[in-house]
């Protein structure tokens, strides 16, 4: 599927901000390792993602910190450390955390970028490059799931002691880049008292090609009703939030 923009992009800007550097500094755009000034720790370099990524728009950024020991603003390098995010055996997208040392400002160049051309699943984020004293092994290995998001609404109605709850649900499709119906979501209609917050399962759903479910039982009293759609491998599933009252 090959390198997609977010890693083009994040690989311009780091370009750019390293060959300035060499033209006003005279310093090496990627130091052969970390030459301290002072002595200091320098052990790990240990990257964050967020673990769940929904995709509900064309393309969204995903959160990301760098936490190390290295005290990298009392060295005379420009410092490097990457990580990769892997996704059905190709790059998906890249994450740099670099230092700038005639500034001491430090921070992952850019975010990750997350299309919808993207392959959805677990992206594993892998150590890609550091510079010494530190290893590849000194980075850490994290993992990111991304799906599409989902909607799903609800409504009940009553006739006497017969109450009727029917369910809709949709989804994102990366094909058309919009929400459209989800045929055979699966998930459960639960129930809840008028001013309590514990929901209670009551049947599950299995909808039909075009999202649609219904179920009809027999109850006296006032409930409140809501859907909650299941996860299934490339799509989030949520609970409805607006309940229905009958």
């Amino acid at each position: 599927m090959g390198i997609r923009a977010g890693l083009v992009r994040s690989m311009s800007v780091a370009l750019v901000t390293l060959v300035a550097l060499v033209a006003t500094t005279g310093a090496p755009a990627r130091a052969a390792e970390r030459t301290a000034t002072t002595a200091g720790p320098c052990t790990y370099a240990h990257l964050w993602v967020q673990p769940k990524v929904v995709l509900s728009v064309p393309d969204r950024t995903a959160n990301a910190t760098v936490t190390t020991d290295c005290q990298d603003f009392e060295y005379f390098t420009n410092t490097w450390d990457s990580w990769s995010g892997m996704a059905g055996g190709t790059v998906q997208g890249t994450v740099i955390f670099l230092t700038d040392h005639t500034t001491t400002a430090r921070g992952i160049d850019a975010l990750p970028q997350i299309f919808d051309t993207s392959r959805l699943g677990v992206w594993t984020w892998t150590p890609e490059r550091t510079l010494p004293p530190l290893t590849l092994d000194d980075l850490n290995t994290v993992r990111m799931d991304v799906r599409v998001g989902s909607a799903s609404y609800v409504s009940a109605r009553r006739s006497g002691a017969t109450v009727t709850v029917s369910t809709r649900s949709y989804r994102y499709w990366t094909s058309t880049h919009a929400f459209g119906t989800w045929g055979r979501a699966t998930g459960v209609i639960e129930w809840r008292t008028p001013g309590t917050t514990t929901w209670h399962g009551l049947k599950n759903v299995y909808a039909d090609n075009l999202g649609r479910y219904s179920y009809r039982y027999t109850v006296s009293a006032v409930r409140e009703y809501r859907v909650r759609t299941f996860d299934q491998p490339y799509v989030w599933g949520f609970p409805s939030t607006v309940p229905a009252r009958a």
